[in-house]
C-alpha cells in the first residue's frame, strides 16, 4: 500500500510539475492574460445573461489597455452581412478579437495552430452554424480539441468549456 501512494504521489508530483514548467515557459503576457482571466473572470462574466464571450474577453483585455470604440465594436462583430457570408469573402469582420488585436497594434496573429499557446486569444465559427470567442487554457490537436476560459450558456457565465476547432479559427497574442 504504501509502494502505491509513494508511486500516486510521484506521478502528482511530476504532473504538476509539467504543468508548472509548461505555464512557466510562457511568454510573460500569455502568463499574465491567464491569471487576469482566472482572478477577475467570474466579477466580469457571473452569468451568461450579464456578459456574453465577448464582454468577458472585453474585461479582460480592459486590464491591460483601454479599448476604442472600435476595439470593442469589433470583438463583438457588430456588422449587418450574414457572418458566413463574410468569412466565405475572406473579410476581417468575423475575425472579432483576432481582428480587434491585429488592426490596432496590439495583438500578434498566430497563424499555425501548432504554435497557439495558453494564454492566446481566439474567435472561431463552426460552419453556417455559430461563434464563440475565448482565452485558450489548452489544446489538444491530435483530438481536435480546445479548452477555453469564456463565457458560455453551460456554465452560465465564466467558466472552462471544451470545444472541437473548427476550420474557421483566428488566434492571437497580445503583445
Amino acid at each position: 500500500m504504501r509502494f502505491l501512494h509513494a508511486f500516486l504521489f510521484l506521478c502528482l508530483f511530476a504532473y504538476a510539475s509539467a504543468v508548472r514548467s509548461q505555464n512557466d515557459s510562457l511568454p510573460p503576457r500569455n502568463r499574465q492574460v491567464l491569471e487576469v482571466a482566472q482572478q477577475y473572470g467570474p466579477q466580469i462574466a457571473p452569468s451568461y445573461g450579464k456578459a456574453v464571450c465577448t464582454e468577458l474577453v472585453i474585461g479582460i483585455l480592459g486590464h491591460f489597455f483601454t479599448l476604442t470604440p472600435d476595439d470593442k465594436k469589433r470583438i463583438r462583430i457588430i456588422v449587418k452581412e450574414d457572418v458566413h457570408k463574410l468569412i466565405r469573402e475572406g473579410s476581417a469582420l468575423p475575425k472579432g478579437v483576432y481582428h480587434a488585436l491585429t488592426a490596432n497594434g496590439r495583438g500578434i496573429a498566430v497563424e499555425r495552430r501548432e504554435d497557439v499557446l495558453p494564454g492566446d486569444f481566439v474567435q472561431f465559427w463552426y460552419p453556417g452554424s455559430w461563434g464563440h470567442c475565448g482565452i485558450v487554457k489548452s489544446m489538444d490537436l491530435s483530438a481536435g480539441r480546445m479548452e477555453l476560459y469564456s463565457s458560455f450558456p453551460s456554465t452560465d457565465g465564466y467558466g472552462v468549456q471544451q470545444f472541437e476547432i473548427p476550420a474557421y479559427s483566428w488566434f492571437v497574442r497580445l503583445r
